[in-house]
C-alpha cells in the first residue's frame, strides 16, 4: 500500500472513530446521565474554590505550576488513552480529549493549592505531594474506577497511576522553581 492510500485509510478510520465516539457520548455520557453532571461538577467546583483561595500575590507562579502539571498530565493521559491503557469512557463532551475534567482541572487545581500551601507555610512539598498523589491515585482513581469513569487495561494499575502523579507533580515543581530562579536572577 502506498503512502497516499495509507494516509487516506487513516483519515477514514479517524472519521469512523469520531462517529463512534459521538454516538457513545450521546447514548451514555450526555446531559441526561449522572456522568455528565459529575464531570461538570469536577470542572466548576475546583475552579470556584481556586478563584477564592488562590494567593493573588503569587498568582503567576502558582498558575505556572498548575499549567505545567496540566500539560504534563494531559499529554501522558493522551498517550495512555490513545494506546488503550488508561481510558475515561465518560467525558464532559465528545469534542474534548478523554479525561479532560481530571487532567485539565481537578488534578492541577488540587496540586496548585497544595503548592501554595507548602510554599506559603514553608512545608515539605515532596512529602505533601506524595501523600496527595497517593490519595489521588488510590482514592479518586479507585472511586472513578468503581463507578466506571476510569478503565485500565494492559497491566495498568493504581500504583502506576500513583507514580505518574508523583512524576508529573515533581517535574512541575522543579520546572516552576527553575523559572522562579531564572526570574529572580534576570528580572530584579
Amino acid at each position: 500500500m502506498g503512502q497516499e492510500q495509507l494516509y487516506n485509510q487513516i483519515i477514514e478510520q479517524k472519521e469512523k472513530l469520531n462517529q463512534l465516539i459521538n454516538e457513545y457520548w450521546t447514548s451514555y455520557s450526555s446531559f441526561d446521565t449522572w456522568y455528565f453532571w459529575f464531570n461538570m461538577v469536577t470542572v466548576i467546583i475546583p475552579l470556584v474554590i481556586l478563584y477564592f483561595y488562590i494567593d493573588k500575590k503569587k498568582l503567576f507562579e502558582i498558575c505556572f505550576f498548575g499549567y505545567t502539571a496540566h500539560m504534563l498530565w494531559a499529554n501522558v493521559d493522551n498517550i495512555l488513552s490513545e494506546n488503550n491503557i488508561l481510558v475515561h469512557p465518560h467525558t464532559l463532551t465528545h469534542l474534548l480529549p478523554f479525561g479532560v475534567t481530571v487532567t485539565a482541572v481537578l488534578f492541577p487545581v488540587t496540586f496548585m493549592l497544595l503548592y501554595q500551601h507548602c510554599t506559603n507555610r514553608d512545608k515539605n512539598f515532596y512529602m505533601y505531594a506524595a501523600v496527595a498523589s497517593l490519595l489521588f491515585a488510590y482514592g479518586f482513581g479507585g472511586i472513578s474506577y468503581a463507578v466506571e469513569l476510569l478503565k485500565m487495561h494492559k497491566g495498568m494499575n493504581f500504583t502506576y497511576l500513583f507514580f505518574i502523579d508523583i512524576a508529573v507533580v515533581f517535574v512541575s515543581y522543579w520546572v516552576t522553581k527553575l523559572f522562579c530562579k531564572f526570574k529572580r536572577s534576570h528580572f530584579k
